[in-house]
Order: structure tokens, then C-alpha cells, then sequence
């Protein structure tokens, strides 16, 4: 019976070494695959590939895992019946519908898988706290993100705020950017390529876009106007990677091309 139960011993042992040596070669092919930036598995805000040594977790929306963020921080600061268009987004696994409370009526929320936006204009000043929570099933149902608060607040437009906003208007373009190159002539290099501006005047020629409109938020953060595109929202830390407003996608600009712009993640085609 003892020397039964070592042979069998023996043979399971085998089996095992035997199935460990075909098994490990595909552990590492699975890990390069999620340390290779192929296309698949792109960089951007909406998907993010967890490199832990080739292991597939799942994401719950809870915990650090998932969550509700915004570029534009969580303080906005408006006027009374000032348009705005304040937009947020879910990383890691993205949510298929939103809870937002504190929500004033007069603002108007679009809510799409993994990103939503509230426009509109409030037209009585006071201090808002509105709450963004993401859950990952439709209909605010299943797992849920920790939720995202922001403060929105609208000053009445009284003689001293005019003034701040005259000031403001009079900054030239060239000073949000933290980091730029004068070339000569209005030409300046930054963070997004070589473009042409002049002080008083948002519209710019870019080397490789062509002319856009240029709606600073704060320090390397803009909206940009593209008569073909609509509003792309980009900064320094999400570059080249641009949000279209208008179809509430991404693209990836393609800075290297000759003859095309930006690709297109949603339409898997390169634009020009």
C-alpha cells in the first residue's frame, strides 16, 4: 500500500510539472500583451489597462478602482446667465448612467456610457454643491462610484466684476500656457505644436490644424473651436489626446501626418 500511494505521488507530481511547463508560456504572453501599447488597449481617459505582471482583475465601480473625474477640477467659477459646458468622465471601467443631485434646474445634463456634461446658465448668483455618482448598470442600478462633488459658483455681474472680466479678456493667449517658445513674429512653440497668435485675438493658425479658436479655462487648459470638428477640449496633461464635444468622443492627434489630423477612436478613421 506505501510503496502504491509513492508511485502515485510520483505520477500527480509529474502531471503537475508537466501541465506547469505548457501553462507558462501563455502566463507570459498574456503579460506582455497588456504591457505592449497597441492600439487595443490605447491611452486615454476612458480606458485605463492595468500593468500587474499580466493578471486580469475586474473593476467594480467602488474603492479606487473606478471613479467620476473631471479636467476641469471641482470648482467652477461663473456669472449670472454666463453659458458654461462643465464635462466629467469615468476611468478604469466606465459607467453606464449617473446619479446628480443639487443640480439647479435651469442647467441641462447629457449623460452617455462613461462621460456626461452639464451646460446651460443659472440666472440667480449663489453657491451650488452638485453631486455626480456613476453606476454600472443603466438606470442608476448596480455597483456605484464614490461620489464626485463639485462647487459651482455664480457671481452676480456687478461694475467690479465687468472690470475683472475686461482684464481677463485683455490676457493674451500666449500667457496660459506655462511652458512656451517665442519663435518671432507671433509665432510660439507649446505643449500642442508651433501656432501663430497675436495678443488681442483668440483665433490662432496652428502649424499642422490650420486656424481654431481658443477659449482658455485655466493654466493648459482649453476649449478649441474647429470649423470642421466643433469645440475639442484638451490640455497639457491629456495631450494629444482631444474630447469632441459634438459626438462626445476621442481623438488623437496625428501630429506626424502629412495629410491627415486626427484619428478618430469612435469612427476607427483618420480625419483630416
Amino acid at each position: 500500500m506505501q510503496l502504491t500511494m509513492k508511485k502515485l505521488r510520483l505520477i500527480l507530481s509529474f502531471c503537475l510539472l508537466i501541465e506547469t511547463r505548457n501553462f507558462l508560456p501563455k502566463v507570459i504572453q498574456l503579460s506582455g500583451l497588456f504591457l505592449k501599447p497597441i492600439p487595443g488597449f490605447f491611452k486615454s481617459v476612458h480606458a485605463w489597462v492595468p500593468a500587474s505582471a499580466g493578471i486580469v482583475t475586474t473593476h467594480a465601480l467602488s474603492g479606487a478602482t473606478t471613479e467620476v473625474i473631471s479636467e476641469l477640477g471641482n470648482q467652477l467659477e461663473v456669472k449670472v446667465n454666463e453659458n458654461f459646458n462643465y464635462t466629467f468622465y469615468t476611468g478604469r471601467q466606465r459607467a453606464q448612467s449617473f446619479d446628480i443631485s443639487g443640480l439647479p434646474n435651469e442647467l441641462n445634463l447629457q449623460e452617455n456610457i462613461g462621460s456626461g456634461s452639464i451646460s446651460g446658465s443659472v440666472s440667480q448668483p449663489g453657491t451650488y454643491v452638485i453631486r455626480i455618482t456613476g453606476y454600472h448598470l443603466p438606470n442608476q442600478s448596480g455597483s456605484s462610484t464614490p461620489p464626485f462633488s463639485f462647487t459651482l459658483t455664480v457671481n452676480d455681474s456687478d461694475e467690479n466684476t465687468e472690470t475683472q472680466d475686461v482684464q481677463a479678456t485683455d490676457k493674451s493667449t500666449i500667457s496660459y500656457f506655462t511652458e512656451s517658445s517665442d519663435l518671432g513674429n507671433n509665432w510660439y512653440q507649446a505643449w500642442w505644436g508651433t501656432f501663430y497668435t497675436q495678443t488681442s485675438d483668440n483665433w490662432t493658425f496652428h502649424s499642422h490644424l490650420g486656424w481654431i479658436y481658443v477659449h482658455p479655462i485655466k493654466q493648459d487648459t482649453f476649449w478649441f473651436y474647429d470649423n470642421s470638428l466643433g469645440w475639442l477640449f484638451s490640455s497639457k496633461e491629456l495631450y494629444p489626446y482631444f474630447y469632441r464635444n459634438s459626438s462626445n468622443s476621442w481623438l488623437y492627434h496625428l501630429a506626424n501626418s502629412s495629410e491627415k489630423r486626427f484619428w478618430s477612436y469612435s469612427q476607427e478613421i483618420e480625419l483630416e
